[in-house]
């Protein structure tokens, strides 16, 4: 099993929000895709609803969703369970909900880590806590080289757990921790959405993704959200229609006038293959490149395709008025075009519907359907 480098745990005191379904929606939304719901004062009833709400908007992307201590809960709304030492014992945990189920625990010293590796019931361990916790302070911190010395010997996946923020995320994974589990870090200090959003950029900055080609008709954003993704990644941005320009030194619209569409054609397609000089990079191609087989060919030995589904009526009103754009006279041309060219922008690529919504909350859609699909076969 492979744990997801960002485990939150909703709490209605720490976020100051009162419905956990809440919670957990605005941080699956931004990326999140591991939430435990924690909650010691609600009532049987109200923990249960809460808990299947939770699990509701977790099933439209696949994230995983357990709860707190309580594995009547658990089963009842078809979840996994997070105990700790002093709860029900794994095995009689397992036997409960079955073998699907995710079932973890809490551990807070070495000895009680090594016994959990070797419980066969068990699916991954949390460690901790790592630094001094603002939610259960009774307990002191043991430190990252206490983590580090856990990790050496685990055989599960490790959740490193307890005082972790978004400034010591880096240190609990470099000492061996498979995923981060977060409150504070993620609730408060800020909105949910910005947190999340530097802790998955964070997480995802460490993993090699090579190539990505944003496809898609013009107007649909490729170069914005493309800057966005790249800048939040830290990988370099190219614009494959600004470089044309920049090398040639003058607009595109120039070069279709005085070369003719298909010499701009066989330009295009040689910048494209130009970018396997790049070991990572994110690429906004043109709104015609994806059309010609060989450029899909090329792109699909490259790298990843997606595709930016974006409504007409949206394309139309960011076209109008535009005079840079030499394949665009007009409404009704631009919509015979786009339908001419859908079908090439699904072939082979992660087509990602974006509504006409901010960039920021489209970078998210874009990049968690980038790597939900990279992470569809390990996902725990």
């Amino acid at each position: 099993m492979n744990l997801p480098p960002i485990y939150a745990i909703t709490d209605r005191k720490v976020s100051g929000i009162s419905d956990h379904a809440v919670i957990a929606e605005r941080l699956i939304r931004v990326g999140i895709r591991a939430v435990q719901v924690r909650d010691k004062e609600m009532s049987d009833r109200d923990l249960l609803s809460s808990v299947e709400r939770v699990r509701s908007v977790a099933s439209t992307v696949r994230a995983r969703v357990l709860v707190n201590d309580r594995v009547d809960i658990a089963r009842l709304a078809s979840v996994g369970v997070h105990l700790g030492p002093d709860d029900l014992p794994a095995a009689d945990a397992r036997r409960i909900l079955g073998s699907e189920a995710v079932v973890g625990i809490s551990t807070h010293n070495r000895e009680a880590a090594a016994r959990a590796f070797e419980e066969p019931s068990l699916d991954y361990v949390a460690f901790g806590p790592i630094f001094a916790s603002r939610t259960k302070p009774v307990r002191s911190e043991r430190g990252v080289d206490a983590l580090a010395e856990v990790a050496r010997r685990k055989t599960k996946p490790l959740v490193a757990i307890g005082g972790i923020g978004v400034e010591t995320l880096p240190a609990v994974w470099d000492a061996g921790a498979d995923s981060a589990a977060m409150i504070g870090g993620l609730l408060s200090g800020g909105t949910l959405e910005d947190n999340a959003r530097r802790a998955l950029d964070l997480a995802r900055r460490r993993r090699p993704i090579g190539r990505i080609y944003l496809t898609g008709f013009m107007g649909s954003g490729k170069t914005a959200i493309g800057r966005r993704i790249a800048e939040r990644l830290g990988l370099p941005f190219v614009d494959l229609d600004a470089e044309i320009e920049r090398t040639s030194g003058v607009t595109i619209r120039a070069l279709f006038e005085s070369e003719g569409e298909e010499a701009f054609r066989e330009r295009e397609t040689m910048f494209l293959f130009a970018t396997e000089s790049l070991p990572s990079a994110i690429i906004a191609t043109g709104g015609g490149c994806y059309v010609r087989p060989q450029n899909r060919e090329r792109v699909g030995r490259l790298g990843t395709a997606v595709f930016l589904d974006v409504p007409f009526a949206t394309i139309q009103s960011r076209l109008e008025g535009k005079t840079d754009r030499p394949l665009f006279t007009g409404a009704e041309q631009a919509r015979r075009l786009l339908a001419d060219r859908e079908p090439f922008y699904r072939m082979g690529t992660i087509p990602v519907m974006l509504p006409d919504a901010p960039i920021q909350e489209n970078a998210d859609r874009v990049l968690n359907a980038l790597f939900d699909r990279l992470d569809r076969a390990v996902h725990f």
